[in-house]
Formats: structure tokens, sequence, C-alpha cells
């Protein structure tokens, strides 16, 4: 079947442009012959029907859960420094204050980033991603609880403050964790 600007492959009945000589999508000829459309319509059904190797579902977890924290990292980042212009402006000289404070921007700018590259590879189910996203909430719930015990002591019972960077950066690495086990389960089944 052909349109004014190309022409349509009998096998997935998607457009193509004139000059193509297979189908972009299934790659059967344009002038295949029925037992080739035959052919790839079998071959397109059994792809459909072959399970994925990590589920939409189980990788959506994680990919959510690192794409937010990538946006609250870089923020928070982006808010620290803002604090550090603030302090060299009010007048503080103490440089080891000064360097703590625009370090601790910058890995937070740095994490974010790196947790934003870490959810779009998950999303390409690359095992990689769950390693690192999984390294990334132990760094989290130790960061977390180690920035309030030297930057507000006292100000949070410490337990609570244990507790809940348990809680909400453990719950990441756990769903990385999952997501990396079904995805190397699936890959030695497969292969």
């Amino acid at each position: 079947m052909t349109f004014a600007d190309g022409w349509t492959c009998r096998a997935c009945w998607k457009s193509n442009r004139q000059q193509d000589p297979v189908c972009y999508r299934c790659k059967t000829p344009r002038d295949a012959d029925e037992a080739q459309i035959e052919e790839r319509k079998a071959a397109a059904e059994s792809a459909a029907a072959t399970p994925e190797k990590v589920p939409d579902l189980l990788v959506a977890l994680p990919v959510v859960i690192f794409r937010s924290y990538s946006r609250v990292w870089i923020r928070g980042g982006l808010g620290v420094l803002g604090i550090l212009a603030f302090l060299v402006f009010g007048g503080v000289t103490d440089i080891g204050y000064l360097a703590l404070t625009g370090g601790m921007g910058a890995g937070l700018i740095v994490i974010g980033f790196l947790s934003g590259e870490v959810s779009d590879a998950m999303r390409n189910r690359e095992a990689w991603a769950f390693v690192i996203g999984a390294g990334l909430s132990v760094v989290a719930v130790i960061g977390s609880v180690m920035a309030f015990e030297i930057l507000a002591p006292g100000l949070v019972n410490p337990t609570a403050i244990r507790w809940g960077s348990v809680i909400v950066f453990g719950g990441a690495g756990v769903a990385a964790i999952a997501g990396l086990v079904l995805l190397l389960t699936r890959r030695d089944v497969e292969g």
C-alpha cells in the first residue's frame, strides 16, 4: 500500500518514506511477498510475548526515587552554595568553615547529577546503574546522619535522624538491589 509521500508496511502497518527500501520499524522489505510478511508478523508476536528482563513496574520505582533524589540534591547543593555566598558577603573569615560549606554544596550537586544518570540508566535496565544506586543509598544514609551530628548537634533526636535516614534512603537501596537481582536472574534464564 502506498500514499502520497511514501508507502505503508503490510506487516506492521506503519508509514515509511518513499526512499526507504525496508520498513523502519519491523525491517520488512518493501516488496516482500506473503511468506515474508507472515514471518515478520510471527516474529513480532513472539517478541511481544517474551517477558521483559525487568518488568516496568519494578524499574519505575527506583527510577522515580532516584530522579526525585537527583532534583532534591541538586537544588539542595545550589541552596548550600547560596548560603556560602551569604557567609562570604557577611564577613565570615574562617576558611575551614567556608571550604566545608562549599564542598558540601558541590558534593550535593555532583551526587545529584550522578543520581540523574543512574535513573536514566535504570530505565535502560543497565546493571551498573542498580549497583551505583545501592551505593548512593548507603552514602546518603551515612551522609545525612553525619551532617546532622556534625552541623546541627542536638537539633533533632539522633535516633530519629538515623531511623528516618534508613527508611528514606534505605528504601531506595532496597529497590535498587531488588532491580539488580531481578535483572541478573532474568538475564541468566534468557542467556
